[in-house]
């Protein structure tokens, strides 16, 4: 859905409650202790925050978006868990985001390992949290109008 823009679409599969955080990367000594800003985030957003993304992407005020980048979302080494609540499921994955955008700049990555909470909600599962931890400390993309 992501790839095809279909954002709308997406949100229908969020929770009311999700939290949706992507915390700063740090390079640290090993016995730090910690590799995340606990204090900084590219983003840290809930539902209402989400949509806004959303409604914005879809009007022509979407400057970052224009031209819309192509985007290829490629998860793998998914794993899942029990979660920590009834009717709740942990999963954990890789992904690797492919973005081009226009003829003349470069495609742009951004590869992450990611930890969802999926929530049942009558027949089917919903995304009640998603917290991405990217690989670099220094992200090489333009701007984060795109989801991970």
């Amino acid at each position: 859905m992501l790839d095809a823009r279909e954002w709308a679409r997406w949100l229908e599969l969020l929770t009311d409650d999700i939290r949706y955080v992507m915390p700063v990367r740090v390079t640290t000594v090993i016995d730090a202790g910690y590799d995340t800003r606990a204090d900084m985030a590219h983003f840290d957003e809930d539902r209402y925050a989400l949509g806004k993304r959303v409604e914005r992407l879809l009007t022509e005020h979407a400057w970052t978006e224009d031209p819309p980048s192509r985007t290829r979302h490629l998860v793998t080494n998914v794993r899942t868990f029990p979660g920590t609540r009834e009717g709740e499921i942990e999963v954990e994955s890789t992904i690797l985001l492919f973005r081009s955008r226009g003829d003349d700049r470069d495609a742009e990555y951004v590869c992450a390992g990611r930890r969802d909470v999926l929530r049942r909600d009558g027949d089917q599962h919903l995304l009640a949290s998603r917290r991405i931890t990217v690989d670099e400390s220094v992200l090489r993309t333009q701007n984060l109008a795109v989801f991970l």
